[in-house]
């Protein structure tokens, strides 16, 4: 069955698209960068090894039937964002991300701690949910920092708002990467 076109949205509201991941083999992941290289490092103090998992941009992931999904932050809402870029068959809304001529692209296959991941097959997936009774603010957003897939591997990552550094920024995030301000504050939602 053919994936439908999904506007972007919060997780929560994707739980159909999320659910139907499992048993797909991830083949490319892409982070597309709106910042040149020396900014990065110069203005963002960031290390060429950080620039996949921790620039400025969206990520695509690809799987082995053709299915192309994306994520982003949406800081408004502190949260996440998804959505469909292409279907199984290559059907795709008017825009596509790949397509941008303004965003530099860095490959997951280019990055030891990253290709890892490439060629596995996602065994579940889990919407991560911050919450806090001390900020009433962050309960009356959606809050969903991260969607969690995990692989038959035993390995897994995450797509994330910010989990590896309190950031309003798109990260991916090993499991064991997400910072100690969140500890007692992530509830975990699996999908399946």
């Amino acid at each position: 069955m053919a994936t439908s076109i999904y506007d972007v949205d919060i997780p929560s509201n994707l739980t159909g698209l999320l659910a139907s991941l499992v048993g797909r083999k991830l083949v490319n992941i892409i982070r597309f960068n709106y910042v040149p290289e020396k900014e990065l490092i110069e203005d963002y103090y960031m290390e060429p090894k950080e620039f996949f998992c921790c620039s400025l941009g969206p990520f695509l992931f690809y799987f082995e039937d053709g299915l192309v999904i994306g994520g982003i932050s949406d800081s408004g809402q502190n949260t996440v964002r998804m959505w469909v870029e292409k279907k199984e068959n290559g059907e795709h809304s008017e825009w596509l991300q790949e397509e941008d001529e303004d965003a530099v692209p860095f490959y997951a296959k280019d990055y030891d701690d990253w290709k890892i991941y490439l060629n596995q097959v996602v065994k579940s997936v889990t919407i991560i949910k911050q919450t806090s009774e001390t900020h009433p603010m962050i309960m009356s957003l959606p809050s969903e920092r991260g969607v969690l897939l995990e692989f038959e591997n035993g390995s897994g990552f995450i797509m994330s708002h910010g989990l590896n550094d309190h950031s309003d920024d798109t990260t991916l995030v090993k499991m064991d990467g997400i910072h100690p301000f969140f500890d007692g504050n992530l509830i975990y939602i699996p999908v399946v």
